[in-house]
């Protein structure tokens, strides 16, 4: 056994033939835990649960502790589940993680369940349990879902509920809400109790979705490069109105500067946004396609000129007795000023 995927794992739940030992960890939280309900119910369902399965604190727990668990038998059922939650592996010894995996009784599985804590292979432990989940288990890794992903989820779930969801129009609700799947499925459910059935229209999802931070951004960027100050101003008003921080607000914008700086210079060298996503480590390269569109009439020096004006703005918000909204409106007109300089 060794690192497998979501198809594999499906397939361990169908048959009912589990590893004796699973680390789950990764940055999506809801397929993490819905595979762990569904592991749940199929090793143990109503077979003597108070018996056959255990949670475990593992900020809490030893490995002694966990290691005499493990060596439980299940009751009048196939598997005994025990499911450890935030257990810190660099908090043991070698041996003693060895002893865990040696110990396993027969139809017990063990699985490490990361919320809060990221395995840290830097560390002897973490690199000595790792081995030994790919030996003698299974490790998987539940990585955010990209934005085609998504969007194809958010199409299926709508027609689940009696509702179409035309393509081109999940794309754009992806971008608006962003990359958590828990939060695209809640969406979903609320766009489809609005609907009752029939198509879902773009006026549908302004009317009931909430923009993420980053999306009302980039959506207020756009309007000042475009020369829109009425709307640049009122998303920037409705952000402070929701309770927005200024700093996160800055943060925000700042980071939209950035990806139109980087695929700017990109674009220059001949490159692809897709290559800046890349090399940067994005989770979703519409960002930077859009950021491309957006930076086409802007130039460098132009983008240069702005993110400065943004880091200055968030020196002052961190300053005593600076207005924090006051700074926000005043980095808002410069860097209409300095986009204006294009449209000359």
């Amino acid at each position: 056994m060794a690192t497998i995927g979501e198809d594999l794992l499906k397939l361990h739940i169908k048959e009912g033939k589990f590893s004796p030992a699973y680390l789950f960890y990764g940055e999506e939280d809801y397929m993490k835990r819905f595979y762990l309900e569904k592991i749940k119910k199929k090793a143990v369902g109503d077979n003597l649960p108070e018996f056959n399965l255990h949670t475990v604190d593992g900020s809490k727990a030893s490995i002694d502790e966990i290691t005499e668990l493990s060596m439980s038998l299940p009751m009048m059922n196939d598997y005994m589940l025990i499911i450890v939650e935030d257990f810190d592996f660099s908090t043991a010894s070698n041996e003693k993680i060895e002893a865990l995996f040696a110990g396993l009784g027969e139809g017990v599985i063990m699985l490490f369940f990361c919320q809060s804590i990221k395995p840290n292979q830097q560390k002897s432990a973490w690199k000595k349990a790792m081995k030994l989940f790919k030996e003698k288990g299974s490790v998987v890794k539940f990585d955010k879902k990209d934005a085609r992903e998504l969007a194809k989820i958010a199409v299926s779930a709508a027609k689940k509920r009696g509702c179409y969801f035309p393509q081109y129009l999940a794309a754009s609700f992806i971008e608006r809400i962003g990359n958590d799947l828990n939060l695209v499925k809640n969406e979903v459910d609320k766009l489809c109790a609005m609907k009752g059935e029939g198509e879902i229209t773009a006026e549908d999802i302004d009317a009931i979705t909430v923009k993420t931070l980053d999306a009302s951004a980039f959506d207020l960027t756009k309007a000042l490069i475009g020369g829109n100050p009425n709307q640049a101003f009122d998303i920037l008003y409705e952000l402070i109105d929701m309770r927005q921080e200024p700093i996160m607000i800055l943060g925000a914008i700042n980071s939209t500067y950035i990806d139109m700086y980087r695929v700017k210079v990109a674009s220059q060298k001949g490159l692809e946004p897709a290559a800046v996503a890349n090399f940067y480590s994005y989770k979703a390269d519409w960002k930077l396609k859009r950021a491309a569109y957006s930076a086409k009439n802007l130039s460098i020096s132009q983008l240069r000129r702005s993110i400065h004006v943004l880091c200055e703005a968030d020196e002052k918000c961190k300053s005593v007795g600076e207005d924090a909204t006051v700074v926000l409106d005043e980095t808002v007109v410069k860097l209409m000023l300095i986009a204006a300089r294009s449209r000359q």
